[in-house]
């Protein structure tokens, strides 16, 4: 029973220390639809950090994912800002374009960063 323990302690203790490595990148899932359908095909995203969900000002970014992958309309990259997450309320702006194709389209609205386990 003492060497259970003894493990199970070990187990906690080296996961609490691995959770004080994290780094400030995050992953993003998102779904994009291309005229009313589920969009397949090499999009560029680009994403910045906002501090207010119109207007505002930007805080960090613009982040770009070139050739991103969209699949039955869904997405993920994985996007880092620094330490640009002071505890005040962030939203994300989303621009999209086609693969090498023109101008960014804003995606409206801009999503709140919200808390999740």
């Amino acid at each position: 029973m003492k060497s259970r323990m003894t493990a199970l302690l070990a187990l906690c203790l080296s996961t609490a220390v691995s959770a004080l490595a994290q780094g400030t990148a995050f992953t993003c899932q998102g779904r994009l639809s291309d005229g009313g359908s589920p969009a397949n095909g090499s999009y560029d995203l680009t994403f910045s950090l906002c501090d207010a969900g119109a207007n505002g000002t930007l805080v960090a970014g613009a982040v770009t994912n070139a050739a991103t992958a969209v699949r039955n309309g869904l997405f993920l990259v994985t996007l880092d800002f620094g330490a640009s997450f002071s505890g005040a309320p962030r939203w994300l702006e989303i621009g999209v374009q086609t693969n090498g194709g023109g101008a960014y389209t804003a995606l409206i609205p801009r999503q709140q960063f919200t808390a999740m386990p």
